[in-house]
């Protein structure tokens, strides 16, 4: 109930639905997600990037537990190992700046740098978990990451 006694039953237009890429780890979908709640707040452009950033983190952590350092370096190690394509690790370059400004730094990020953030995530959550099950899924193979707590 509002303070002046009435309630909300609905309001138009509905907000956007939060788009979590398919099949990822139950914890990196988490993070993802609390990224996508903060992306159309205004003025919460740091708090979706960090959770952008730090849902690829935990990703890649996921996929190559033993390669440290930071994200582009990681990003591109991958690449040659064929995980990513080398496209994606030539676009970690540019990312890592905003991913950095997002963490690090007192200025805020704009809201294309965001939306930049954003499409690298999803696309190297997709190209290391998203696609990977479905091929999975069709082979009639069983995914182990969605089971993992």
């Amino acid at each position: 109930m509002l303070q002046n006694g009435w309630h909300i039953v609905d309001f138009w237009p509905k907000p956007p639905a939060p788009k979590v890429p398919d099949l990822l780890p139950k914890d990196v979908a988490r993070i993802y997600l609390q990224a996508e709640r903060n992306l159309d707040i205004e003025g919460n452009e740091e708090a979706a990037g960090t959770m952008y950033r730090k849902a690829l983190d935990v990703g890649l952590r996921k996929v190559d537990p033993a390669t440290t350092g930071p994200l582009a370096a990681r990003t591109k190690k991958l690449a040659a190992a064929g995980k990513l394509t080398a496209d994606i690790a030539d676009w970690s370059d540019h990312i890592r700046v905003l991913g950095n400004g997002a963490v690090h730094e007192e200025d805020a990020i704009s809201r294309d740098e965001l939306m930049d953030l954003r499409n690298f995530a999803d696309m190297v959550l997709q190209y290391l978990f998203t696609l990977p099950a479905m091929v999975k899924k069709r082979r009639g193979e069983e995914v182990d990451w969605l089971d993992a707590p």
